[in-house]
């Protein structure tokens, strides 16, 4: 199987129009030293991590955390399904699940799609989480563990100044913060580390996309890559021919913010990550 490694994924992404390319803004905000994680929002709940990699400084690779139905294969048909769905719009799936052929073909492509995905993985080297809520006393056993696991690599990496990304809330920081369950993994993060003498320093990441990227808009901002389309849009638009309106995808880097407790309440943390919500709520929703 095919495979990549994250930095020649990266230059394949930026250089060929096979996915949306973000336009980065407040790179000058990144530490150029020290640990450094990156906070981000989830739009799609799917594409978002790529757009911060494409936007990123390319040195060091970002570790992300990653749900673990995509790092492990032993969970493939869970993982082939959101593939599907992320590739293969509803209405094209059902239009072709009434043909025997296209639906056969639409199976191979998911799987293979996936098998790639899983290959992949490995050389991004992601940082394993449980997430999905577990059906059995083993599994609630085994994602403690993992999740146990995943704190622990995270902490080795930002010691060793390795840039990790996460989403602070479950990612869903287009909305306002309401949700009784705050996960307070970041702030533990900081809290660790300043006990170590080593302050993290957490860059709010706000993935901006206008419009939405979704199944629907993908082709529009693929084409928009193309400069004779770009071009010849653009002319029919001065001649008012046909209106077109670019769509816009970009990542803005806030100023880095800190933890500014050691030895803090629950209660801290949680008003700490729904303060950095509110953050990244504001900037997302800002003219």
């Amino acid at each position: 199987m095919l495979t990549f490694s994250y930095r020649n994924s990266i230059r394949i992404m930026k250089y060929l129009p096979i996915c949306p390319k973000p336009k980065a803004i407040g790179l000058s905000n990144i530490p150029k030293d020290g640990p450094t994680i990156y906070v981000y929002n989830h739009i799609t709940k799917r594409v978002e991590p790529l757009f911060l990699a494409l936007a990123a400084p390319p040195d060091p690779p970002i570790r992300f955390f990653a749900d673990i139905k995509v790092t492990r294969p032993e969970i493939f048909a869970i993982t082939e399904a959101d593939v599907k769905d992320s590739v293969f719009s509803p209405s094209l799936q059902e239009k072709w699940g009434h043909h025997a052929l296209r639906r056969k073909i639409l199976e191979r492509a998911s799987r293979l799609l996936t098998r790639f995905l899983i290959a992949n993985i490995s050389g991004y080297n992601f940082i394993p989480v449980f997430v999905h809520e577990p059906r059995s006393p083993e599994e609630e056993a085994r994602r403690r563990r993992i999740n146990r696991e995943a704190f622990q690599d995270c902490i080795r990496s930002l010691e060793s100044h390795v840039p990790v990304a996460i989403a602070p809330s479950g990612g869903y920081t287009h909305q306002e913060a309401t949700k009784n369950v705050v996960p307070t993994t970041l702030p533990s993060l900081a809290e660790l580390l300043q006990k170590q003498g080593k302050t993290l320093k957490i860059v709010p990441s706000v993935v901006k996309e206008r419009p939405q990227v979704g199944h629907g808009t993908y082709k529009r901002y693929i084409a928009d890559r193309i400069l004779p389309y770009r071009l010849c849009r653009l002319l029919l638009h001065s001649l008012k021919v046909k209106r077109y309106e670019r769509p816009r995808l970009t990542v803005e880097f806030l100023p880095p913010v800190t933890f500014p407790y050691v030895d803090s309440s629950k209660e801290d943390k949680v008003r700490f990550v729904q303060h950095l919500q509110q953050i990244m709520y504001d900037v997302l929703n800002r003219d």
